[in-house]
């Protein structure tokens, strides 16, 4: 049996964005005022949410003028499983029926000395007509040119994206970037929409870290602002389970 005490032990973080200020785990791309803050006109539990905006007007031609995002810390070296739970809420007066891609949620990887990055193992990404994907890539060579290509991708629908509403988020990941031990599944509002097991996912020689927010890589947008908030985050170990991490839990309202 699943005891409550090893449910607790298996979970590493919560943040509901409850405080006065963001707190210090985090590590901040936010790149114009008020690119990201602490908001309290949306909250998916409590009184507040973690709010991010990005305007097409504050790129500046640079990769580093098309993030607002919050990144985590990088996974030990001698780990390589987790569960992550969260709940996204996009007005559509910000976000839908723009033609201009936006990653709203990445999971990334940082080269270790003497290699190279390129774009993230995973992604989730609101795309042209409001369709919603989650991608995954992995690569059995190392990464030793910038932004060299996966050896592996699949790119998965989500379905419509839905505006102005809270949709929940639980993922389960295991990276094994060259073996067929990897796993990858999301769950939206408590339905299992994708379910890889026994697959490659991830890059070697590199640490994997969790970025949530607004990555408007083209530097462009149909709105004159884009907005994404976030709550209910959590974050457990491999031996959590998906009631661990789901949004939710801090008002018994998890799906």
């Amino acid at each position: 049996m699943y005891s409550s005490s090893r449910e607790a032990a298996s979970s590493l973080s919560v943040e509901g964005f409850e405080q006065n200020t963001l707190a210090s785990s985090w590590y901040t791309e936010l790149r114009a005022d008020n690119a990201g803050k602490l908001d309290d006109k949306f909250a998916r539990v409590g009184r507040q949410a973690m709010r991010f905006s990005w305007k097409p007007s504050q790129y500046d031609g640079t990769n580093n003028s098309c993030h607002a995002e919050l990144a985590s810390a990088f996974l030990d070296r001698n780990e390589n499983e987790r569960w992550y739970g969260f709940s996204v809420y996009m007005p559509a007066a910000n976000m839908a029926d723009d033609a201009e891609i936006a990653n709203i949620m990445q999971w990334h990887a940082f080269p270790d000395p003497g290699f190279e990055g390129t774009v993230p193992p995973i992604n989730m990404t609101l795309e042209a007509n409001n369709k919603l994907t989650f991608s995954y890539r992995a690569s059995n060579v190392a990464i030793t040119k910038p932004l060299q290509h996966a050896t592996s991708q699949k790119i998965m629908s989500l379905g419509t994206a839905q505006y102005d509403r809270w949709v929940d988020y639980v993922v389960h990941i295991k990276w094994d970037p060259s073996g067929t031990q990897g796993i990858v599944q999301v769950w939206q509002d408590g339905k299992l929409k994708i379910d890889e097991q026994n697959v490659s996912v991830g890059y070697p020689n590199s640490r994997n870290y969790w970025k949530f927010g607004l990555y408007c890589w083209t530097g462009k947008a149909t709105h004159s602002e884009r907005v994404v908030y976030y709550d209910e985050m959590r974050v457990g170990n491999a031996d959590a389970k998906y009631s661990t991490v789901a949004p939710g839990r801090g008002n018994n309202s998890a799906k």
